[in-house]
């Protein structure tokens, strides 16, 4: 059963790798880990993103760090902001640790009996990138305290 897990995954990897050579993404492989480190760049932040396919939970995770921390006394703004913008999203989520101030932005995808193409990577990758540049200045103007929350929420 595991074999037949890895061999799936591994397959679903190759899927990805494809689907970003096709869209001439530039990337780093770690084909041993079944993982792959790209970035993209949007209106204003940088935006480096992790891919790894899970070969024991059959899952396609993508995931974003925030490329700033948020300050103690900002944490607790934020987090009712995470909160709220997680709520309106369609598909993934904002990871915010109110411990450190660290923020990720997460999608996954099950591929357990499921056939993965490109178009499920395109939406992946799109979708993600859409989010966070739609919301990482916002998370960011909030930690620095350049918006209040009451601003941040009549906006979003």
């Amino acid at each position: 059963m595991a074999d037949e897990k890895l061999a799936r995954a591994q397959k679903v990897y190759q899927t990805l790798c494809a689907a970003l050579d096709a869209r001439n993404w530039k990337y780093k492989r770690d084909e041993e880990n079944l993982r792959i480190l790209c970035s993209a760049r949007g209106d204003d932040l940088p935006m480096e993103i992790n891919i790894a396919v899970d070969s024991n939970k059959q899952l396609i995770i993508l995931l974003s760090h925030l490329p700033f921390i948020i300050p103690e006394d900002k944490r607790l703004d934020v987090a009712i902001a995470t909160s709220v913008v997680n709520n309106k999203l369609v598909d993934g989520s904002f990871d915010y640790d109110i411990t450190d101030g660290h923020m990720f932005f997460r999608m996954t995808s099950s591929f357990i009996e499921s056939e993965i193409g490109n178009d499920l990577f395109d939406y992946m990758l799109m979708c993600s990138c859409y989010t966070i540049d739609e919301y990482n200045d916002k998370f960011l103007m909030l930690g620095k305290g350049k918006m209040g929350i009451e601003d941040f929420l009549s906006n979003d």
